[in-house]
């Protein structure tokens, strides 16, 4: 694990369903108060932190440029969910208010910028780190709470569901990442079968399954990313169906 810096922390707390903490199933959109450290500047505010988990997560691949035209990284609200054509991602729409900045991907980390124009370089793992840990509170308040009632409306369940995939989809790969660039073994569990992903003492890299002994190697953790498979399909097209069990 890498050593964390203290440009730049992320935090919530104090959650909350639009009508109050009193569980919801027919709320959506979580609320929370983030507490965001970046450079010396220290900021908190109220927002839907759902929105912000997801986008968060996107920063860990694309630029996230502050602009009136798109949402913040902690927005008040979050009105609609807006699904691409085969509910792989999702766009959320909300108002003006909230609480925003840049990230750009700068060399071996990003670029964090204020909208005073105060910036803070930070190395990716530390950030990856930071991400994942918001990400995972924020998900694990969401599995306390009862199921959500899915939306009747085509629209509004096309966009939840998007919202869903997309995350989980960059969740599992980052967290794969994460774990792989940091040497630790990933047990998981795919189509009622257990794998093992670990790497020998002459650094290379395998995939094990222990119901059909199936050992695939790779001279690289990157190689294994790419191009493991389970049967004719690629590890890194089904990180949806993939259920995490120990990262050791």
């Amino acid at each position: 694990m890498p050593l964390l810096t203290d440009t730049f922390i992320i935090d919530v707390d104090r959650f909350t369903w639009i009508c109050g903490p009193e569980d919801d199933p027919e709320d959506l959109c979580l609320h929370g108060h983030v507490t965001v450290q970046i450079g010396k500047t220290v900021m908190e505010y109220d927002g839907t932190v759902s929105a912000t988990a997801l986008y968060l997560l996107k920063t860990l691949t694309n630029d996230k440029i502050m602009s009136e035209y798109d949402i913040q990284m902690v927005p008040c609200c979050g009105h609609f969910l807006i699904a691409n054509q085969d509910l792989s991602e999702v766009a959320i729409s909300g108002c003006d208010d909230g609480l925003d900045w840049s990230t750009e991907h700068e060399g071996d980390g990003v670029r964090l910028t204020l909208p005073s124009g105060e910036s803070q370089w930070v190395d990716f793992y530390s950030y990856r780190y930071q991400v994942l840990q918001f990400v995972e509170k924020v998900e694990g308040y969401y599995r306390s709470c009862q199921p959500k009632k899915i939306p009747d409306d085509e629209f509004e369940r096309n966009g939840y569901l998007a919202f869903w995939n997309e995350w989980h989809q960059r969740y599992m790969e980052a967290t794969l990442q994460d774990a792989l660039q940091t040497g630790r073994e990933i047990e998981f569990g795919y189509n009622n079968q257990d794998y093992f992903i670990s790497r020998t003492q002459e650094e290379e890299w395998y995939l094990y399954c222990q119901q059909t002994e199936e050992q695939q190697k790779f001279k690289t953790a990157e190689e294994l990313f790419n191009h493991a498979k389970f049967g004719e399909e690629l590890l890194k097209n089904q990180l949806t169906r993939i259920q995490i069990q120990y990262i050791l």
